[in-house]
């Protein structure tokens, strides 16, 4: 049995919290029908407490705990604070949502509790198991999430596609898991990487089938191109809140752990699968786009648009270099800014959407917004701008920092088609901010008015500009957040050459 001392409790202790405001929420769920302001606060200073417990670790010096299953270094608490920052998002957006749609239940913040903190140890996990439990726990509660609209047919199919597609992707994983254990004699990412460099395992075919059944079911979770088919569908059923969260949260930590595994476990093997990687990468980032240009309901837009930036994603995994940070820190930063403009965008959705119908999801229901609401119009301009990678947004100097990193490790035609993919995604992006400005609509949407997602687009929006071209200061600015990734990966590198 692993030792429980004082330290380790104590860089538990994120994880410990999200557990105990999940059982609470749980409980409270069972006594009361209904979810009021009171719980609402709580949820929201549970998070602000996990946040701070994060933050408290930040300094600390981390090494592998619990037997070598999880470990909470820098690069995980990055993650973690990404993550955070979407479950608050979440519960803010879902203030009105739920009311409106009649879905206010405590069981609700129950599950966004568990499923963020299985994201927690997901991006910390340092063994294959621990993976394995972060992702069940998380995609678990996303399963009950998405479902939440339980009298709604597209919400219920949405679940369903998601839990039969999901079992076969954690499936996939187990076996590889299995292989790697059979050829290592370990799960734990430290043996693993000296077992691939002592026993030269990158030329045997059955590391190489381990390898490719992990990169399948990594790419159901972040999205990627062949394993993406749910996500538009999953995207449209499940409640407009849980959609901004699966597409930030879930994505960022699905990465996360991706990056970690990969960039400690295999970068000796890189030669033999790198290749796969672009292949994925350039489908993801070309299909997303391409489909994307013919949806006409926003939320499948998004769905869309959040596959062609998995490919992004993935063009800075094809250039993962051990000598060099560049390309992991250019993932770390693109998903913090892709968390703040998705997130942003969806809250402006969850203001136009209506019950019972699908007014305020389809193109049109935008058409004269930027001139009947200002600043929600401005709001969702500026997203699409830093979706599309329009400067000087911070969607731009993520796509910058992505696609030099490529350039730097020789991949020239990778970033080519990457910029080039960015260029289609143009037409889409701006197809919203035209119909908002230039475009009238014989009988307008009303939009609601949620404070508590108004002030959801307001943080998005000022991140997306200060997070693109705000200088370091008291506020953290685009040179801090790269600061900080890069001392993020200092302690990943450190563990992966010993």
């Amino acid at each position: 049995m692993p030792a429980f001392t004082i330290d380790v409790v104590y860089q538990l202790m994120p994880l410990v919290v999200l557990l105990v405001g999940g059982l609470g929420f749980m409980l409270a769920g069972a006594m009361t029908r209904s979810a009021g302001p009171l719980q609402r606060g709580f949820a929201l200073a549970t998070l602000f407490v996990t946040l701070l417990y994060v933050f408290k670790l930040w300094g600390a010096d981390a090494g592998p705990i619990l037997h070598g299953m999880l470990i909470m270094d820098r690069f995980a608490l990055f993650f973690l604070v990404v993550v955070i920052i979407c479950a608050l998002g979440t519960i803010l957006i879902s203030n009105g949502y739920l009311d409106r749609f009649g879905l206010n239940r405590g069981e609700f913040f129950s599950m966004v509790f568990f499923s963020t903190m299985g994201m927690g140890v997901l991006v910390s996990a340092y063994d294959l198991i621990s993976v394995f439990l972060g992702i069940e726990l998380m995609s678990l509660a996303i399963y009950v999430l998405v479902a939440f609209r339980r009298r709604d047919f597209f919400s219920n199919e949405a679940a369903l596609k998601y839990f039969i597609m999901g079992a076969f992707a954690i499936a996939f994983y187990l076996f590889g898991v299995s292989l790697i254990y059979g050829l290592c004699g370990s799960t734990n990412f430290e043996a693993i990487a000296v077992a691939v460099s002592e026993r030269n395992l990158a030329q045997q075919p059955v590391f190489l089938l381990a390898i490719g059944l992990i990169i399948g079911a990594m790419g159901f979770k972040v999205s990627s191109v062949p394993f993406h088919m749910w996500t538009p569908d999953v995207y449209q059923g499940a409640p407009t809140p849980i959609t901004s969260f699966m597409a930030t949260a879930v994505k960022a930590a699905s990465f996360a752990a991706f990056l970690r595994l990969f960039y400690t476990c295999f970068m000796a093997s890189k030669d033999q699968w790198v290749g796969i990687i672009i292949v994925l990468a350039i489908l993801t980032m070309t299909i997303g786009n391409l489909v994307a240009l013919v949806q006409r309901n926003l939320k499948r837009m998004l769905a869309y648009s959040s596959i062609a930036h998995a490919g992004y994603i993935m063009v800075g995994l094809v250039a993962l270099s051990v000598d060099d940070t560049k390309a992991a820190s250019a993932i770390m930063y693109y998903t913090l800014v892709y968390a703040f403009m998705t997130m942003g965008a969806f809250a402006v959705v969850s203001l136009l959407e209506r019950r019972a119908d699908e007014r305020g999801l389809e193109g049109g229901d935008y058409a004269g917004l930027g001139l009947r609401r200002p600043f929600v119009g401005l709001c969702m301009a500026v997203f699409m701008f830093s979706l599309a990678g329009i400067p000087p947004t911070a969607g731009f100097f993520g796509k910058y920092y992505m696609f030099s990193a490529a350039v730097d490790q020789g991949y020239v035609t990778l970033a080519v088609i990457g910029v080039l993919n960015s260029a289609v995604s143009l037409y889409y992006y701006l197809r919203v901010v035209v119909s908002m400005y230039m475009q009238k609509s014989d009988e307008a949407a009303p939009t609601y008015d949620d404070y508590a997602t108004r002030f959801v687009t307001l943080v998005a929006l000022l991140a997306v500009l200060w997070l693109g071209i705000g200088p370091s200061g008291w506020v953290p600015g685009v040179e801090t957040i790269l600061d900080w990734t890069r001392a993020s990966l200092a302690g990943v590198l450190e563990l992966s050459s010993r």
